[in-house]
């Protein structure tokens, strides 16, 4: 770890397992190359959802609800998310700064303490999710997730009730492999939602999140 100016930040308050459950999903998220956009659509939220939490700007926290499902998609338990806070305080203060240098995003979550400098708690490297792939590789991402969509729509597949992002996903990676992309599948979703005679409707669910299913 190490120390900076002691310019006094306001930051904000959180409690420790916040802080932990957080900074665990950023790493397994960057390892899984999700952006934080996809992770978002894979938990049938709204699109900024996890940047919104990672950014540690606002007391914007996670339900267990949202970690069992995280468990799910990173194929881990849920306490891989915690570890035992034993001798720490409740609250830790915390100011995170985000910045980008050529195509790698940085990000950098410093405790802020009284009468004391900031202290770097870490520090991670994301290649940007904007440039990660050339402009064939995402044609061929899109061209995938139209096709497994339209075999699940003709199949009858979104007839049985409303499905998660998450389900459809994962039922695309097992026909499709590694060609399934959850940003290509979401834009192939919401091509289907945006033409006359749609077939398929998005709304949240009380309990599941944003859902999927045939008109």
């Amino acid at each position: 770890m190490m120390t900076i100016d002691k310019k006094k930040e306001k930051g904000l308050k959180t409690t420790y397992l916040n802080y932990d459950l957080i900074y665990f999903i950023q790493i397994k998220r960057i390892a899984a190359r999700f952006s934080q956009e996809e992770l978002s659509f894979l938990m049938g939220r709204k699109t900024g959802f996890i940047a919104d939490r990672e950014a540690f700007k606002q007391h914007k926290e996670l339900w267990l609800g949202d970690v069992t499902v995280l468990a799910k998609i990173f194929d881990c338990h849920t306490v891989d998310f915690f570890r035992s806070l034993d001798g720490n305080p409740k609250e830790i203060g915390l100011w995170a700064v985000q910045s980008q240098e050529r195509d790698y995003i940085h990000y950098k979550v410093y405790q802020l303490q009284e009468d004391r400098p900031k202290e770097l708690l870490y520090m991670l490297n994301e290649m940007d999710p904007a440039r990660r792939y050339h402009e064939n590789e995402e044609a061929a991402f899109l061209y995938h997730a139209r096709i497994e969509l339209s075999h699940l729509i003709m199949e009858g597949f979104f007839d049985a009730g409303p499905k998660t992002p998450l389900e459809i996903f994962k039922i695309c990676r097992i026909r499709a492999g590694h060609f399934i992309k959850a940003g290509f599948l979401e834009q192939a979703l919401g091509e289907y939602l945006d033409v006359d005679g749609q077939a398929l409707k998005r709304y949240k669910h009380k309990e599941m999140g944003f859902v999927y299913e045939a008109m």
